[in-house]
């Protein structure tokens, strides 16, 4: 894979002058490839309103879903590199979907890395029908009981489907998918009973294991977290390859200046440290280390390679 590279260009020569101290002189732009109301929707307008405080311009949040968020990317990639215009990423955007996709619509190095937002992990989730305890007892119950256990997943290439087949590949273990076509129906269908496993985001996950209808047994996180201090990391029940995150990040078209990027950078980090937005993410189980977009770059390569290693013995090939 190319790797993300800052912006080199004339501009760079800009950072003390007139041109670069006028930035911004008009609204930003930020498009979320996913339709209202899902975390990285959230997570676009909460930063979005604390950007705009400190950098004293509006700054717009326009939701673009579709395609794998292949729409809003693809717009994105095609805007002037300005600062102007930046598309909230995921994971889906620059890590999978370039593992994926026959057609796809953009390129990794149309993009220039800004800022990283966030990073959730997955929460293993199961049915109270389901006798283990945790990750460790459910292994042994899978290695016992090949294919008596499903996984309700959200189609091929979907997150679900990778983290499923990343503990297949790290345990060993049978246990098939299930596929759906929406959340709805799958979670549906977990509480039933008629499946028995998913991977599911901390904040779905925490009012569902509160409540007894489901249990949780693992989290891919480093350390356990917070809001589930109860569900031990898949580290402790010896599976140490079983550390994943979905990342959440502003990137920008290609070439934008690097003074911009470096302002940018330097401001989304700010509002990360706010202890009102702090404390947002972490409701959602989310959490933003401090990184500037060199790093922020690396770390998408690391996410990159980390799910090539599940992606290329599937050969998935999608359309």
């Amino acid at each position: 894979m190319r790797k993300l590279l800052l912006p080199l260009t004339a501009a760079a020569a800009l950072v003390h002058g007139p041109a670069s101290a006028a930035w911004p002189e008009r609204p930003i732009r930020i498009v979320v490839p996913y339709a209202p109301g899902g975390f990285t929707d959230v997570l676009a307008r909460l930063v979005a309103t604390r950007l705009a405080e400190k950098l004293a311009q509006p700054v717009v949040v326009e939701n673009k879903p579709g395609a794998s968020t292949m729409l809003g990317a693809e717009a994105v990639a095609r805007s002037a590199p300005d600062g102007y215009t930046l598309l909230m990423a995921t994971t889906s955007t620059l890590s999978t979907n370039p593992l994926m996709f026959r057609k796809l619509t953009y390129k990794v190095t149309d993009f220039t890395p800004v800022a990283l937002t966030g990073l959730t992990p997955f929460v293993l989730v199961a049915h109270p029908s389901v006798l283990a305890q945790d990750a460790a007892g459910l292994l042994a119950y899978a290695r016992a009981n090949p294919g008596k256990l499903n996984f309700a997943m959200l189609g091929p290439g979907s997150s679900t489907h990778l983290v499923d087949e990343m503990l297949r590949s790290a345990a060993g273990v049978d246990i098939p998918d299930v596929p759906y076509k929406g959340s709805g129906p799958a979670s549906s269908d977990l509480l039933a009973g008629h499946v028995q496993l998913n991977f599911d985001a901390v904040s779905t996950a925490i009012p569902r294991i509160r409540s007894g209808q489901l249990k949780g047994l693992g989290i891919t996180s480093d350390t356990r977290s917070p809001l589930l201090p109860g569900v031990p990391t898949f580290k402790e029940s010896g599976l140490p390859q079983m550390v994943a995150y979905s990342w959440y990040g502003l990137v920008a078209p290609a070439a934008t200046p690097g003074p911009v990027v470096e302002l940018l950078n330097r401001t989304v980090n700010e509002v990360l440290k706010m202890p009102e937005v702090r404390s947002q993410l972490e409701a959602h189980g989310a959490i933003a280390p401090t990184l500037d977009a060199q790093r922020f770059g690396g770390l998408i390569e690391e996410h990159t390679r980390t799910w090539e290693r599940i992606v290329k013995p599937l050969n998935l090939q999608l359309d």
